[in-house]
């Protein structure tokens, strides 16, 4: 039985559809993303990691509350949009600050 090639050409419209959406709702490049994972790490305050972006780059669409959210550890970058070595620095960057905030919250419930 052959796949149906129709199906396969359509799921893959559909993903590539569903990538750009949601990278243009996030309003930072990957490499934004990627800056701000390491700052979080540092330990520096949301506000600074987002007045020194707006400094290097008064381009950026970026605002404060992307800033914060993306701090959380929850955001998605899809790997079209970086190199295959940034792609997997990023992912390991994600999982350390997911881990870190999930570790804050879990002490501030205390």
């Amino acid at each position: 039985m052959e796949p149906n090639k129709y199906k396969e050409g359509y799921n893959k419209k559909k993903k590539e559809r569903r990538e750009l959406k949601r990278t243009d709702k996030r309003t930072a490049t990957g490499e934004e993303v990627i800056f701000i994972f390491e700052k979080i790490l540092e330990g520096w305050k949301t506000i600074k990691i987002f007045n020194t972006i707006i400094q290097t780059n008064p381009a950026s669409s970026i605002d404060k509350k992307k800033v914060e959210s993306i701090a959380t550890g929850n955001c998605k970058v899809h790997q079209s949009e970086l190199t295959s070595e940034k792609y997997d620095y990023y992912l390991m960057l994600r999982e350390k600050v997911y881990e870190s905030h999930k570790r804050i919250v879990l002490e501030e419930t205390k």
